[in-house]
């Protein structure tokens, strides 16, 4: 695991290498145990400049011309696999391909056999030396068959072409600005903030997308000017063109409704414990994310039989939520398997402390009060010498494990009210009253006139009318309010045909996931130097599991119905049954305490983000409601709250 950076002065100016640098550097957390650069002459065909970290130019070219070298890429080193030569920028044998790269290939080995056959030499034992040969073989297409979690940059020096490309379900993050003739691309914003030619300018599309959605979707990122490359896409940049598309999409087809469900079951339980054992392929210590739930618990169960010794788990708590603690039942699971188990609680100070530092690694506000949470966990990990913790991210969205997607099952079943009348009447009511947000959400789908504005209104955590009410009237102006449906539609013209289920657990796994979960993910993680995997979204697996029929995964009114039969044959009954707790912490209970004061603080500034592109009329008036139990907006507030914290630690102000 690692950060990967680069600049490309496509006029052909010359790279400034203390800027690549900085920005190689911004990334240190990302790789922490070591770093390397290479720029090249675009124009000329001399030989590239390589710079280790601690290391002067390599004497055979230091001569050269810096104004010449108008292309450079950057990475720093996490080290998993290879821990001796799998040092980058890494290039093939003759350096015409280079590649500095971010993630695992878990088939790299498969791989590597196939193309030593074709007649390439391979010099390290590492993954990334496979992605340059695939590359070779197989052009810009070459990432299609890369079983992992990625993001890359490679240089093909003769083709002058420089390609970028992220994994199938956007594990490893990417991205770019290409404006004034300059590319640059990072694992992390800040990288590319690192160019002070950069503005650090507040993107309103992404700011109403996520007012709507909690978070912002790709490609859009709240820094206007900066992309987020999206999940199984790529960028190839050549001829001073850049040209994005989308490589994989996952099934074409329909679910396969003549499916039988033992056979399935089967197929699928020894699809999941050969992802268990090619993700514990490492060189280093690795370990589990352990919640109270059945995905991480079956992990633990395929971790025992791969591991030669005590697996260690890790997990937290929340002051205040004793009673919902995720930490008990899982302490249980561990000593079932004879898991090396750790726990701590977190408080309110946590999260107040860890706020700012939390804005600046995570980049985006995202309406995740649980993502803090697992930066604690991988902090503990890594304090006990750990690098790698696998994780049970996946199934929620693949087999169906929200209540959301219980409302899809069983929605038709409903009465239909006339549109009208629900638009007119029963959604302004249920913005009212001081319905459980599920009920709110089941109040806008209902006055949905397409299966667009359906979603809409089921993926929307606040009504239309309350997100426009909570914008300035300025901003309000000039924001598009038919984006986020015209989003949705086009990822519904990308999804299979099938049923409302089966639909909406394909965009989940391409929307909310990549850009909310796996985002906080990765990003908490790596500020404590560990590298984050997730079995459930092994490629080989989800092709199958995305194939299984929607009744395959609510069933009598509960979801994951297959998937707790695949782990039942891992885990005991109790675990299987075991209701979801998740990381339920205790922030609306501490939004009336420190966390509260904080944000009216926060809001109280003249500067503030709230003042500048919100009503803060209305934020107090909401931040009022939810202390004096009126109306629980935990969520939104916490939203909110991220914003300002992100808009004062990246000075927009």
């Amino acid at each position: 695991m690692c950060g990967i950076c680069g600049i490309w002065n496509v006029d052909g100016g010359p790279v400034d290498a203390d800027l690549l640098s900085r920005m190689r550097d911004a990334l240190a957390h990302r790789g922490p145990d070591g770093a390397g650069s290479v720029l090249f002459d675009v124009a000329g065909a001399g030989e590239p400049v390589l710079v280790r970290e601690g290391t002067p130019l390599d004497r055979r070219i230091s001569d050269r011309s810096p104004a010449t070298l108008s292309l450079g890429l950057a990475h720093r080193r996490l080290s998993i696999i290879d821990l001796d030569t799998g040092d980058q920028p890494m290039c093939n044998e003759d350096g015409s391909v280079w590649v500095v790269f971010n993630g695992e290939i878990y088939n790299y080995r498969e791989l590597r056999q196939e193309l030593r056959a074709a007649g390439h030499v391979f010099r390290s034992s590492s993954d990334t030396e496979v992605i340059v040969h695939a590359y070779e073989e197989e052009g810009v297409r070459c990432m299609a068959r890369f079983n992992g979690i990625f993001a890359f940059a490679l240089w093909d020096v003769r083709e002058r072409r420089l390609l970028l490309a992220r994994d199938h379900f956007g594990v490893k993050p990417l991205y770019y600005s290409f404006r004034d003739g300059t590319l640059r691309f990072a694992s992390e914003i800040k990288a590319i903030l690192a160019d002070a030619r950069v503005p650090r300018e507040v993107d309103l599309d992404a700011l109403n997308l996520c007012l709507t959605l909690r978070h912002s979707p790709s490609p859009w990122t709240m820094f206007r000017g900066i992309t987020r490359l999206a999940p199984a896409s790529r960028a190839v940049l050549e001829r001073g063109r850049l040209t994005v598309e989308q490589y994989w999409h996952g099934p074409s087809e329909p679910a396969d409704a003549t499916s039988d469900e033992p056979a399935l079951t089967e197929e699928l339980a020894g699809l999941l414990e050969r992802a268990v054992e090619r993700q514990m392929v490492s060189d280093v210590p690795i370990s589990l994310s352990l919640s109270s739930g059945v995905d991480s618990s079956a992990l633990l169960a395929l971790m025992s039989r791969h591991s030669a010794g005590p697996v260690r788990a890790f997990t937290v708590g929340f002051a205040g939520r004793e009673a919902a603690s995720e930490v008990g039942p899982a302490s249980t699971t561990a000593r079932q398997f004879g898991a090396d188990f750790n726990s701590r609680l977190l408080s309110d100070d946590d999260y107040a402390a860890f706020l700012d530092a939390y804005m600046w690694h995570l980049e985006e506000p995202v309406g995740n009060e649980s993502a803090p949470a697992y930066y604690f966990v991988a902090r503990m990990a890594r304090e006990r010498g750990v690098k790698v913790l696998l994780n049970g991210q996946g199934p929620d969205e693949t087999f169906a494990g929200y209540t959301r997607h219980l409302g899809a099952a069983y929605g038709a079943l409903l009465p239909r009210l006339p549109t009208s009348f629900v638009a007119s009447v029963v959604a302004p009511l249920a913005d009212c009253l001081p319905l459980p947000e599920t009920g709110r959400r089941l109040a806008y789908g209902l006055a949905g006139r397409s299966e667009a504005e359906e979603l809409l209104a089921t993926y929307g955590f606040v009504s239309p009318a309350t997100r426009a009410r909570l914008l300035h009237p300025a901003v309000r102006s000039m924001v598009d309010r038919d984006l986020p449906r015209a989003y949705l539609e086009v990822q519904l013209r990308a999804a299979p045909t099938g049923s409302r289920l089966e639909r909406m657990l394909y965009m989940d796994t391409r929307t909310s996931l990549p850009d909310n979960l796996l985002l906080c993910e990765d990003k908490m993680a790596m500020a404590a130097s560990v590298e984050a995997r997730v079995p459930f979204l092994d490629l080989d697996y989800m092709a199958l599991a995305e194939r299984v029929p929607g009744f395959f995964k609510v069933r009598r009114g509960r979801g994951k119905y297959l998937h707790r039969r695949v782990c039942a044959r891992l885990v005991p009954p109790d675990v299987v049954r075991r209701p979801k707790i998740g990381f339920t912490n205790a922030v609306d209970v501490w939004l009336r305490a420190r966390l509260g004061a904080h944000f009216r603080q926060a809001i109280a500034a003249p500067n503030s983000f709230t003042a500048t592109y919100l009503d803060a009329g209305v934020v107090s008036s909401l931040l009022h409601e939810h202390l004096v139990r009126h109306r629980n907006h935990q969520r939104l507030l916490f939203l909110l709250l991220s914003m300002e914290a992100w808009y004062r630690t990246f000075s927009l102000a």
